[in-house]
C-alpha cells in the first residue's frame, strides 16, 4: 500500500496562499483560480479538517473510496483522517477558497464522517458574503498578534453558521424569519409607527417587508399589525375581563374611543 505524506500541501508557485505556523487555529488560506488540470493536488491526508469553497467552475474530489465531482456553487468538508487528492472537473480553470483548521467544524450539521467528507450545494447568492470572510482570515493572519488566535476562532464559528445558512432552502430561512416577525408584533402593539421599527430589526428595505409579508399573510405589513392589535384587544377585553379603557392605553391608542370603534367594526 501506498505511503501517503499527512501534510498541507501548498499550491505551484504564483497561486495565492497562505501557511501557517505555531499554534494558530487556523493552519492553511487558499483563494483563486487553480488549473487542477495541470496541478492536481496529490492523494494526501491533511493536517486539519479542510474546507474547500467552489465558487466556479469544478473539481473531481478523490478519495479511496469514490470521486465526487464538486460544481460551483458548492461546499466540502474533509476530515484530517480522510485521504483525498482533487483533479479537474468538467472544466479546467476552477475558482476556489480554502481554509484547513485544526479542529473540526463546532456545528454538527457540517461535521465530516470520520475519514470522509460531506459535500453538499450552496446558494449562489451567499457566496460574497462567506467571500469577505475568507478575506477577513487573511487581513487577519496578515497582522498576526496577541489576539489573532481568538479573531480566527470567532471567524470560523461565522463560517461556519454562514456555511449552513447557504445550504438551507430559502423557505427554511423565510419561516425562521417569519417567526420573528410575528414575535416581535406581538411584543410591540403599542408602537404608533411600528413599520420602520420592523424594518430595521428585520434588516429589510419597506419594499422587501412590503413583499414578504404579502407572501407569508398575503396582507401588507400594516394591515397585519394593526389585525394583531384588534386580536389582542378583543382577548383581553373578552377573555381577560380588560375594561376598554385599560386595553386601549395599554396597546397605544390614543383615547378609547379608538378602540372601541375599531372593535364594532
Amino acid at each position: 500500500m501506498a505511503d501517503y505524506p499527512h501534510a498541507t500541501l501548498k499550491p505551484p508557485p504564483g497561486r495565492p496562499s497562505w501557511m501557517g505556523s505555531g499554534d494558530l487555529p487556523l493552519i492553511y488560506l487558499g483563494w483563486g483560480k487553480r488549473d487542477f488540470a495541470r496541478h492536481p493536488v496529490s492523494k494526501h491526508y491533511d493536517l486539519g479538517t479542510s474546507y474547500y469553497l467552489v465558487v466556479q467552475g469544478d473539481l473531481l474530489l478523490s478519495t479511496l473510496k469514490e470521486d465526487r465531482c464538486l460544481t460551483a456553487p458548492a461546499v466540502c468538508m474533509i476530515d484530517e483522517q480522510c485521504l483525498f487528492g482533487i483533479h479537474h472537473g468538467r472544466a479546467k480553470a476552477v475558482e476556489v477558497l480554502v481554509w484547513v483548521w485544526r479542529d473540526g467544524p463546532q456545528l454538527d450539521a457540517l461535521k465530516p464522517p470520520r475519514k470522509g467528507f460531506r459535500e453538499f450545494s450552496i446558494r449562489a447568492e451567499c457566496v460574497p458574503l462567506i467571500a469577505k470572510l475568507h478575506q477577513r482570515c487573511r487581513d487577519e493572519v496578515a497582522g498576526t498578534d496577541t489576539s489573532t488566535s481568538l479573531a480566527l476562532s470567532a471567524l470560523r464559528s461565522l463560517v461556519e453558521v454562514e456555511l449552513l445558512r447557504a445550504s438551507q432552502s430559502p423557505q427554511v430561512r423565510d419561516d425562521f424569519r417569519w417567526e420573528l416577525a410575528r414575535s416581535w408584533i406581538c411584543a410591540n402593539l403599542s408602537i404608533h409607527t411600528p413599520i420602520p421599527a420592523l424594518c430595521d430589526y428585520l434588516r429589510m428595505s419597506p419594499s422587501t417587508l412590503h413583499r414578504f409579508f404579502m407572501k407569508q399573510a398575503g396582507v401588507a405589513p400594516g394591515t397585519y399589525f394593526r389585525q394583531a392589535k384588534r386580536q389582542e384587544a378583543s382577548r383581553l377585553i373578552n377573555q381577560e375581563g380588560w375594561q376598554v379603557k385599560a386595553a386601549a392605553f395599554h396597546l397605544g391608542y390614543r383615547h378609547p374611543g379608538d378602540l372601541s370603534r375599531i372593535l364594532t367594526k
